[in-house]
């Protein structure tokens, strides 16, 4: 009687260390080998001065809900995208501060078309340069940035950024 008593204490052990084990596995999420966790898929569309560019790949997208910047509480989104092979988009990079106390957006867009570099910078603490308005369309865990404005020699700006997925941005500074 001792020893089917023991049995079934051990195999009940064995059996509840076994579903922890599986239950942790499911929770392990799923990365695409040889790619980061945080790259994720970027198609952009521009048209900077009448002149239409296209491109598309992995690059990163992070958003943060809440988040602030010189101490005003804010939602912040982020986008970076590089691909040196493709001849007419090189690079976008786009930081977007929204502030939750109704203040105007914080901009800063820089893309590099071929050997041209345009740049919008609104909102911070130096001197603007170009203008620009951002609206942005959640679908599911990505989205859509659509940027509407002029860079700082004047040409107007217009670029449609679709992000797969916005992963979460780690506080700086602690």
């Amino acid at each position: 009687m001792r020893s089917s008593a023991a049995m079934l204490v051990i195999t009940l052990a064995l059996l509840a260390g076994i579903s922890r084990s599986a239950a942790a596995q499911k929770r392990k999420p799923e990365v695409q080998a040889g790619v980061p966790a945080e790259q994720t898929s970027v198609t952009i569309e521009a048209k900077v001065a009448g002149k239409k560019y296209k491109a598309s790949g992995s690059g990163e997208c992070k958003h943060a809900p809440d988040a602030s910047i010189h101490d005003v509480s804010a939602s912040l989104w982020t986008v970076r995208y590089s691909n040196a092979k493709d001849g007419s988009l090189k690079q976008l990079n786009l930081t977007l501060w929204r502030p939750k106390d109704g203040t105007p957006d914080q901009l800063s867009l820089s893309l590099e078309t071929g050997s041209t570099s345009h740049h919008i910078q609104t909102g911070g603490n130096g001197a603007d340069n170009g203008e620009g308005s951002v609206t942005i369309l959640p679908s599911g865990p990505g989205g859509r940035l659509e940027i509407s404005g002029k860079e700082g020699g004047g040409k107007p700006v217009q670029i449609t950024i679709d992000c797969s997925a916005f992963s979460g941005i780690e506080a700086e500074g602690g």
